[in-house]
Formats: C-alpha cells, structure tokens, sequence
C-alpha cells in the first residue's frame, strides 16, 4: 500500500477545490445541517460536506463586514457564535500615519442559524503595543457550557534580525529553479498564548488566570514562543491544548479547571516544524490532531510542510497511533521525534539589501518535486471528519517559459472516521487507560 499522495485514498468520500485558503471552520447544527464560515462569508451543507450552498456575506447589525476566525455552538437553538476580529482605532494610540492597527478578537452571537447577527461584542481590551491573533477554527464549547477560545500575541520586531539586516529566506531548487518554500524559522519576535472564555454565551469574556503561556524550558534560561494554540475537552472540565514551536514538536498544556488555568507547556512525541495542529475530541471520546508531521532532517532539507499528518490518542492524549497521511509528498506515515531544540532549514538565501559576505545559498540543493500541505481545518460531523488545508500542489515546468507553474488554494478532504482507524471500526485500547487521572493545578 503507498501513503503518497495519501494513506487508503479508497475510502475518501470527497475531495474538492475552494478559494478560502486557511479561513475556514465548521460547525454541526441540530438540524443537521454543516456550517461553514470562511472570513467574511458563510455556506451551508446539507450533506455532510459533500456540496454547499451559495455563498453569503457576513454582516453585523450595524451593516459592518465580519471577519471571521472559527465558530461554535450557543446555548440556543441553531445558535451561532462567531469570533471575528477588528482593528483598534487609531486615536486611541500614537500611531504613524499609514501604519496597521494591532488587531483584538470580537464576538458575534447569531440566534437564527446565522442569517442576522449582533453588533460586536470585544473579547479582551485592545492593545497599542501588540495585536491578538488567532489560528481559525479553534473556538469550542464545553460540557459545562463555556465557550474557550485560546489567542496568541506576538511582539518584537518584524522582518529584520538582531542586526537589523532582513531576514534569509528558505528555499530549494525544484526542477533547476529556486523556490521559496516556507517561512517563519527566523521570526525576530517573541510570541505567547493566552486563553478567554466566557461563561454567559459569549456576552462578557475572561481570560485565564495565570498569564501568558510561553515555554520555559530551564528556569531562568532558554525562554521559547508558543503560537496558533488549539484546544479540545478531553474529560468534563479537562482540557487539552497543543502549540506550534520551533522546536521540532508540538507542545501541549493542560487545563483542569474548564480553561481557567493551565500548565506550563511541555513538548509532545509528536515530530513538527513550524507549523499548526488542529486537536478534536471524536464523538467516542478519542482524540484526533492533524498536524505537519516533519523530521529534523527535512526541515534541514527545505522539505517543509510537505506531509500532511494524522493521529489518534484513545488515552486522553498520551499515547498516539494510527498514524495516517492526509497528503504527503513521502511514504512514511510516522516521523520518530528528534531532539526539543530550535530547528531551521540549511537551504537559506539573502535578500539583496543583505551584504554580499553573509551566507551564500551553497546548501540549496535540487529535487524533482515540492508541494506544500498545512494548515489543517477540522470539523467531525456525526461519522466522518472535514478536513481542510492549505495547499501548493507540486511545482512543474513551463511548457515555453523558463517558470515554474504554481496551483495553489484550499483543498477540502470528506473521510470517514474509520480512515483515521488505519481503515478499521474504532475501539478502545486494553492496553490504555481511557483517561489521564487528576493531576494537580500548576
């Protein structure tokens, strides 16, 4: 059996092409019915994600565009909550003419299945020194009726290093011809999570008790950035967050309190570059994440995000199996962990404004074929899982010209739940606790 472009394509229920990129996320309601925002509009499936209706834009009750970023269940029927988000008004900080505004997250509440929508509702106060940002599709609702949403917030200095030259780019030669293929492994900024949640539907919000969530790996020593965090309840009250990092795995932190609280992040078995995960909580109890699966070794190779993976945890999130490829440009399906350090391509190349003595390109190697697949988007929907990701599909030739053809969009995978089972019906582990036991507060 191979596992490129994908593991037991067989059992694929549908597979389609959209225009939203990474803006996606998805939504069971009680009729049945799938919703699905994407920035600034919506769509409808009555069938599982397999077709969708016409577009509508989104729009407050003052007329105003909504952007949306992830969407989640009100305590209504066929109630919608969207979180959006806005851009802080210039008088209220020293800005330079011209320069963007730091972003903060808001809050829409739709309570007829999203046709009409309130006046937006700020999730956190904004911010003249940093922005608040989000991955899409990580809002949830609890067993206890919270809604958790989980930020990042980035600060520092952007697109130039510690000695104000810009930054090198990572790239490869993919038929004889320099490609750019992935950034973010020589960000100059410093990033941490924090987490808000409200307890009233989303009409008042609150943050979580003990401050930004960042990596500290030794005390007082090797500080890392945490960004993109994604959440799911594990147990009543448990809840399970993963991280993006730089450091060759996924992080996770752990809350005992329905969000109120959480653990300092600790690294994962599971091997990651920079990129994010999305976590799931199957209707069994299971857990899923989709993530980009990468070795230390094709990071170095500029061979990034090129598998897009998944993986189930059937203990509450401590033992993962049933490792799958989503797509992939390789065969195989597990990436054995390297060691937690800062991991960055070899194949790096100067801007022009960067002075000519300072790292050549002479690591750029050449390879026949380069794709890219992240940026996962995950809905369960009663026996099959959406999966959406951002993708590059591989690079070919110019029939004529000396370029390079480039595809790119957002691909949408319909699977079933047992694909993610290597293709079997799910079942518990005898060898697994179904959950971790209790464990103290931080």
């Amino acid at each position: 059996m191979s596992n490129v472009p994908m593991t037991r394509p067989d059992l694929l229920i549908s597979t389609q092409q959209h225009p939203y990129g990474h803006t996606s996320s998805y939504l069971e309601l009680e009729d049945g019915c799938v919703y699905h925002s994407a920035w600034c509009i919506s769509t409808i499936s009555q069938d599982g994600g397999e077709t969708w209706s016409d577009e509508y834009r989104l729009n407050d009750a003052g007329g105003e565009q909504i952007n949306s970023t992830a969407n989640v269940s009100l305590n209504c029927s066929n109630g919608i909550g969207l979180v959006g988000e806005k851009r802080m008004d210039p008088s209220q900080g020293n800005f330079r003419p011209g320069k963007r505004t730091p972003r903060y997250p808001v809050f829409y509440r739709s309570e007829d299945g999203g046709k009409t929508w309130s006046e937006p509702i700020p999730m956190v106060a904004p911010h003249s020194l940093f922005g608040f940002n989000m991955l899409m599709d990580v809002a949830i609702r609890t067993s206890s009726g919270r809604i958790v949403v989980p930020f990042y917030v980035s600060m520092g200095k952007s697109g130039t290093g510690p000695d104000d030259n810009p930054l090198p780019i990572a790239g490869k030669l993919v038929h004889n011809q320099f490609v750019h293929t992935t950034g973010h492994f020589f960000d100059p900024s410093f990033a941490g999570a924090i987490v808000c949640y409200s307890d009233d539907d989303g009409r008042t919000w609150q943050t979580n008790s003990d401050g930004m969530l960042f990596i500290l790996n030794d005390w007082n020593a090797n500080f890392a950035s945490v960004n993109e965090p994604t959440v799911t309840e594990v147990t009543p009250g448990r809840l399970l967050m993963f991280f993006r990092t730089g450091l060759g795995r996924l992080f996770q932190s752990w809350s005992t309190d329905d969000g109120e609280s959480w653990t300092r992040p600790r690294p994962t078995c599971l091997a990651a570059c920079t990129t994010p995960a999305q976590l799931r909580t199957l209707p069994n109890g299971h857990l899923l994440c989709v993530w980009n699966q990468t070795s230390e070794q094709e990071v170095q190779l500029g061979l990034n995000r090129t598998r897009l993976s998944s993986a189930i945890s059937r203990d509450g999130g401590r033992v993962w199996e049933f490792y799958q490829n989503i797509e992939s440009l390789h065969e195989s399906t597990r990436v054995p962990p390297g060691p937690i350090q800062p991991v960055r391509p070899q194949q790096t190349y100067f801007l022009d404004a960067q002075p000519r003595d300072a790292w050549p390109a002479e690591h750029i190697q050449d390879f026949d074929q380069w794709g890219r697949w992240s940026y996962p988007m995950v809905g369960v929907v009663k026996d099959r899982v959406l999966v959406s990701y951002k993708y590059l599909a591989p690079l070919r030739p110019h029939e004529t010209e000396a370029t390079l053809i480039q595809e790119g969009g957002q691909r949408l995978k319909v699977l079933p739940i047992n694909w993610f089972y290597g293709g079997k019906q799910p079942a518990d582990n005898p060898s697994l606790k179904a959950a971790y036991e209790p464990v103290a507060k931080p």
